[in-house]
């Protein structure tokens, strides 16, 4: 017989009570659940006044911008125009019931912190997750993404993210969403610039769309010969190359209103001096200072040597603020050492700032030490964002093809819009075809050569991506949940662990059959042959 609630009751007194009233008050919840079902479905039969208040909810839900992003954590800034409505209302509570509570348990300090918070009306940040629907329907949150939010407390500034707006522009290297322009950095030395590695950069920029601005740093180890040779050689590829020294502030000003108003991405490789840069054009005054104090340190440590035996260390403070080792992206510990701020008032106030982690290329290698190791969106005085990014190498040329490899050069670009005519084949490579209007003075030699390598490096992944589509591939793809998604599978061998039809063995029978008669008669026509040939 089937137990129910009741009956448990008849059978158990002693657990009547509380189990009659948890059906007593399921019961209660049904009713009142219907009941509400019923006056919204009267409601949007009388003119959809529920609807349009959800409606407008989620239209005044608050929104942010992912500013960072690191495992399954995101960090989204709110501007406190984007809370509004209900949503502000509910964020006033909040911090009235934390404060009541505060007040109650005499927490003098935590009632202090929540009405500053309360009067606060800049941007706040928020540790947020995404919804476990974004995951399954394969749209992953990036960095600059502005996203819709819920759940938020913002007593302990944290949140789910609920949905992804549309993006403006997408870069893939370095991953970020919705940047206005690019700032692709390079050092003019130590690193050295190659022209190998800076033409491959620039073709992957150039395939982006995305308007970009070349800019070479630390003019200051380079004569001023050096650096006209190579602004004079940029000019010949097609790009006007702003030179700019960050340790002396050369060209720094000029570049930073540039980027007033605007979401700018740093590109590079390591060690150019991307996340220095930033460092200046955001706590410029602190760090002068900071080197200020160590300066003077180091004289009066100076004078005590000249009036001692003269045995001294050898003065090695920090000359600009680009000597400084810096740990921590964010803040909080600065690295002590020949490369760091020893006075301990300098080292106080830069610890409170959120400075980039930055350390000096290797001595052995020469090369960058991969100091910024994830994408993070930073917030400029003037107004904007400039996000900082690992540095890496070699950018990767997969999904190029040769057509648009070659639209990725300006010398191309330049020669066949200047041209009256067009080159002769439709599907000319500009690499010396008869009648092609990219002729040779139009090319540096050596970028006419670099042009060539990459042609026939894209040329090649083209080849291979044919061939891997023409094998069987060992996996397979089925739709999923959500609009164009699909997921992956392993796929069995073909054929291997499929059923044999009976008729294919009754046919493969037969053959074993067929052969081993005639293998038969075979045999038996050979002894015949032997006993006549005895006879």
């Amino acid at each position: 017989t089937r137990l129910t609630p009741q009956r448990v009751c008849a059978v158990f007194p002693a657990a009547r009570a509380p189990t009659c009233q948890r059906s007593a008050a399921r019961t209660a919840v049904s009713s009142a659940a219907s009941s509400s079902a019923a006056s919204s479905s009267v409601g949007a039969g009388g003119g959809g006044g529920g609807d349009d208040e959800s409606a407008s909810d989620a239209a005044s839900a608050p929104r942010g911008v992912v500013v960072t992003a690191q495992a399954n954590y995101l960090r989204v800034v709110v501007n406190s125009d984007a809370v509004r409505g209900i949503h502000a209302e509910e964020r006033m509570k909040q911090f009235e019931d934390a404060k009541k509570r505060a007040v109650e348990a005499n927490a003098v300090e935590d009632v202090a912190k929540l009405e500053a918070m309360m009067a606060d009306e800049g941007a706040t940040e928020l540790l947020c997750v995404a919804r476990a629907l974004l995951k399954k329907i394969k749209r992953k949150v990036l960095v600059g993404d502005e996203v819709i939010l819920s759940g938020i407390d913002w007593v302990e500034s944290r949140g789910m993210i609920d949905d992804v707006i549309p993006r403006r522009s997408e870069l893939i290297e370095p991953r970020i969403a919705n940047v206005d322009q690019a700032l692709l950095v390079f050092a003019l030395e130590q690193p050295p610039l190659e022209a190998k590695q800076l033409t491959r950069f620039l073709v992957s920029m150039e395939a982006t769309q995305v308007p970009f601005t070349l800019v070479l740093n630390k003019c200051e180890l380079l004569s001023e010969l050096e650096v006209a040779d190579w602004r004079a050689r940029l000019e010949g590829w097609g790009y006007d190359a702003k030179i700019i020294s960050v340790a002396t502030g050369e060209g720094v000003e000029e570049l930073e209103a540039a980027l007033k108003d605007k979401t700018t991405v740093l590109a590079g490789p390591s060690g150019v001096g991307k996340s220095s840069l930033i460092n200046r054009l955001r706590f410029k005054s602190a760090l002068t200072n900071a080197l200020e104090s160590e300066a003077e340190g180091s004289d009066e440590c100076d004078g005590d040597d000249d009036d001692g035996d003269g045995d001294g260390a050898e003065n090695t403070a920090p000359k600009y603020i680009t000597d400084l080792d810096i740990e921590g992206g964010g803040g909080g510990r600065l690295k002590r050492g020949k490369r760091s701020v020893e006075d301990d008032v300098a080292r106080n106030n830069l610890s409170t700032l959120d400075l980039q982690s930055v350390k000096g290329v290797g001595s052995r290698s020469g090369r960058g030490r991969h100091t910024t190791r994830h994408v993070t969106l930073l917030r400029l005085e003037v107004g904007g964002f400039l996000a900082d990014t690992p540095g890496f190498g070699y950018p990767s040329l997969e999904g190029f093809d040769t057509n648009k490899l070659a639209m990725c050069f300006p010398e191309i670009r330049n020669a066949i819009a200047n041209s009256d005519v067009r080159c002769t084949f439709s599907d000319c490579t500009h690499r010396e075809e008869p009648g092609c209007v990219v002729v040779d003075e139009c090319w540096e030699e050596q970028r006419y050569d670099l042009y060539y390598e990459l042609f026939a490096e894209v040329k090649k992944i083209a080849e291979n991506e044919r061939m891997a589509y023409g094998r069987e591939s060992r996996v397979r793809y089925k739709s999923a949940s959500g609009k164009d998604a699909t997921r992956m599978e392993a796929k069995l061998e073909t054929k291997s662990h499929r059923r044999v039809s009976r008729r294919s063995s009754r046919m493969e029978t037969s053959d074993l059959t067929s052969e081993a008669l005639d293998h038969d008669d075979d045999d038996e026509q050979h002894d015949d042959d032997d006993d006549d040939d005895d006879d």
